[in-house]
């Protein structure tokens, strides 16, 4: 080919990309705008505390500096009065001739305060206290009736719970979702109550045979004699024990964790109305109720209970 055609058709090619190569020298590059990087005070009502943070990251409310420091120093003042009241609770634990050894859970049953928990829960006691629900009071607690055979207790208190619990009149299907209401221990024992939920399974329990249903939860130390309540609110039964991973799997073969069974509702109704003891059992259609709905109903009948033992 001819050199100066070739040479031609070079030149025109650079006269058809040259002004675009000195836009691109030229000009400023930019990136795409990730806004300024704006710290705000964010402002965590459920954990009770304010920290500054990237305002896209803030999952709270946004306060000035002044209500920033306004809410630090009353986080910092409750702090120190937790502190010293936690203080003074140890002292004067350390005082008496009974010092804790456990805890479990209660409910009540009725509105003159009687309350139903695992035989477990209170049997090895010299004394059992109920904590009362926010608040550092505690009331003696007297063991009515139990039933050891079937893990189950009755306890009179002064105490009137705003809220009592009603049976269900018949046990939910394996796979249907239920709560556990307690105080599970987490590195320490809670003071107030927690929902965990849980689904029915029968696997390893035959409520025909033993009364007892299985549930897979995060089942923990201090559920023990909480009510297991099904998703209109109703009591299926009472929580009994967590049952060992390992045993478990020897029996079926299978990995269930979190397995832990309950002591059923018919039970629960047999011991009460053999001990006199007034209950109800909600036989109606009732409603669906949220995980919210289910706390509200669970913590405002359950109770902490608190083993304590002779020095």
């Amino acid at each position: 080919m001819n050199r100066s055609v070739i040479l031609s058709g070079y030149h025109r090619g650079m006269n058809i990309w040259m002004p675009l190569i000195v836009a691109l020298l030229t000009s400023t590059p930019t990136f795409a705008d990730d806004g300024p990087l704006e710290v705000v005070n964010c402002w965590d009502a459920e954990r009770g505390i304010v920290q500054p943070v990237r305002r896209k990251r803030c999952t709270g409310q946004e306060v000035t500096s002044t209500e920033a420091a306004r809410l630090k120093a009353t986080y910092d003042r409750n702090r120190r009065h937790s502190l010293v009241r936690g203080d003074a609770i140890r002292q004067a634990e350390a005082a008496r001739s009974v010092q804790f050894y456990s805890a479990g859970t209660g409910f009540a049953v009725n509105a003159s305060g009687a309350i139903l928990t695992s035989a477990h829960v209170v049997s090895p006691c010299d004394a059992v206290e109920l904590r009362v629900p926010n608040s550092p009071r505690r009331l003696p607690v007297r063991i009515h009736a139990m039933d050891n055979e079937n893990d189950l207790a009755l306890l009179d208190t002064n105490y009137r719970i705003r809220n009592f619990l009603r049976l269900a009149p018949h046990l939910p299907p394996g796979g249907e979702p239920v709560a556990i209401i307690g105080f599970p221990q987490e590195g320490r024992i809670r003071l107030t109550p927690r929902l965990t939920p849980a689904i029915v399974n029968y696997d390893l329990s035959d409520p025909r045979k033993r009364g007892l249903v299985g549930v897979m939860g995060d089942v923990r130390r201090g559920h023990s004699g909480g009510p297991v309540l099904d998703s209109k609110g109703r009591v299926i039964g009472v929580l009994k024990a967590k049952i060992d991973s390992v045993a478990a799997n020897r029996l079926t073969g299978r990995i269930l964790k979190h397995l832990a069974v309950v002591t059923e509702a018919r039970a629960l109704a047999s011991f009460m109305e053999r001990n006199k003891t007034r209950h109800a059992i909600d036989g109606s259609r009732g409603i669906e109720r949220t995980e919210q709905g289910l706390y509200a109903i669970g913590t405002a009948a359950t109770v902490r209970l608190d083993c304590l033992k002779r020095v």
